[in-house]
């Protein structure tokens, strides 16, 4: 049975994460290129590859990774992604959809890598 506690630890560590990418949005003012939500997806997929490597060479217990999951999920937005990239194509925009569209998958995916293999080195395995 999962515990009440943790749920709301997981409530909060989302909101968090919520509040940080409304403060960024907020900040960095979007132009043609949105870098407020290119930062905050780059961000948050870092935090995740840390996380992850962190939790494989057991340093970092599951229970502290998984909020940093849940800070992670609220901060990043694959929503805001999909409509920034369909009103640039509804505009006939199309090519800066889609490198919009890739340059966020694979900065992430690259990001999210070198968080793990940094967090892998440094933390030894």
């Amino acid at each position: 049975m999962i515990e009440t506690w943790w749920v709301l630890a997981q409530i909060v560590a989302g909101g968090l994460g919520a509040l940080a990418r409304f403060g960024v949005m907020t900040v960095v003012r979007p132009g043609v290129w949105s870098r407020g939500l290119f930062a905050v997806n780059g961000v948050g997929s870092l935090a995740v590859g840390i996380a992850a490597g962190a939790f494989a060479t057991q340093v970092l217990d599951w229970t502290i990774a998984s909020l940093v999951l849940a800070f992670a999920a609220g901060l990043t937005t694959f929503s805001t992604l999909t409509v920034t990239a369909a009103q640039h194509i509804e505009r006939r925009e199309i090519w800066i959809g889609a490198i919009m569209v890739t340059s966020h998958v694979v900065g992430g995916i690259v990001v999210a890598a070198l968080g793990y293999i940094s967090a892998i080195a440094l933390l030894g395995s």
